[in-house]
């Protein structure tokens, strides 16, 4: 009975991370220039000189004055935020693949992102400067979060 004591909560502890789900996954940038699927079709960057230009199913729809990118793609693969590295701070772009052809909203703030949370009608980054949020073609700084993002 003793022993029992000292190991019940030990096992409800291991009980709940197995049983408690995450809200919102972190993702980590992919520099890969495609083929990338998504709802809409198969996404390519191009690089041609100092631009890239993004094709979906060999059509283009945007392109990005940088020398580099990354991007983050949504796990159902409706939408994607691209960084555009060229000097400084990245410039960042949100492709909704749902619409035909893909809505293309540019962010306010440069900024180099270590973090994307995706959520149904928003998505919120993490970044040196702090957590930003993005929702309805608006970028919002955030102070304090309600919500807990793994």
């Amino acid at each position: 009975m003793i022993a029992l004591r000292h190991f019940f909560p030990v096992i409800v502890a291991a009980l709940m991370a197995f049983t408690v789900v995450p809200r919102a996954v972190a993702q980590e940038a992919d520099a890969s220039a495609g083929p990338i699927r998504t709802t809409g079709g198969s996404v390519m960057f191009v690089q041609q000189g100092t631009t890239f230009e993004a094709q979906i199913d060999g059509k283009p729809f945007d392109q990005l004055n940088a020398r580099s990118i990354a991007h983050f793609e949504e796990p159902s693969g409706a939408r994607m935020i691209v960084e555009a590295f060229d000097n400084g701070a990245s410039e960042l772009v949100l492709y909704d693949f749902t619409r035909r052809p893909p809505t293309v909203e540019r962010m306010t703030k440069r900024m180099k992102l270590t973090g994307v949370f995706w959520q149904r009608d928003e998505v919120v980054m993490r970044s040196a400067d702090g957590w930003y949020r993005f929702q309805r073609g608006t970028l919002t700084k955030l102070t304090s979060l309600k919500m807990i993002y793994h």
